[in-house]
């Protein structure tokens, strides 16, 4: 038992027992295939909430020193990172596009790896799932 979990760890816990205790007494394919993709989100959600706020935080960081900003500083409450995230984050887009329409292609290439950095948390946030359309 854990004494204070964590609510990755609280995630988890519920993909084991949906995979491990719920899954197996199923017997409908239908259904079994709804347990798997639930059993993706648990764990989706739980990658999630282990390290959004700090990758969104150190992002936030490296996309202000690229557009030229001050970091702001704030509170570390999800709804508070996520303001800060959304005001870096066009701050930064507006500064790319100054870059590529310059044909500054070393800040070009800089706000690319960036960019590459933010995709690579989304691809292990989302464990390889993609929603339907995509």
């Amino acid at each position: 038992m854990i004494a204070a979990p964590t609510t990755e760890q609280i995630l988890n816990e519920c993909s084991r027992e949906l995979m491990e205790v719920i899954l197996p007494a199923v017997d409908d394919q239908t259904v079994q295939v709804a347990i798997f993709m639930m059993d993706l989100v648990l764990r989706n959600a739980a990658v999630r909430a282990a390290h959004e706020i700090a990758w969104m935080t150190d992002e936030v960081a490296a996309l202000d020193e690229f557009s030229g900003r001050t970091s702001e500083t704030g509170g570390s409450h999800l709804d508070e990172v996520v303001e800060r995230y959304g005001r870096a984050s066009e701050a930064f887009s507006a500064a790319l596009e100054a870059a590529v329409a310059s044909g500054d292609e070393a800040s070009a290439t800089e706000g690319r790896a960036l960019l590459a950095r933010r995709v690579a948390h989304e691809q292990e946030i989302m464990c390889g799932w993609s929603p339907v359309g995509r």
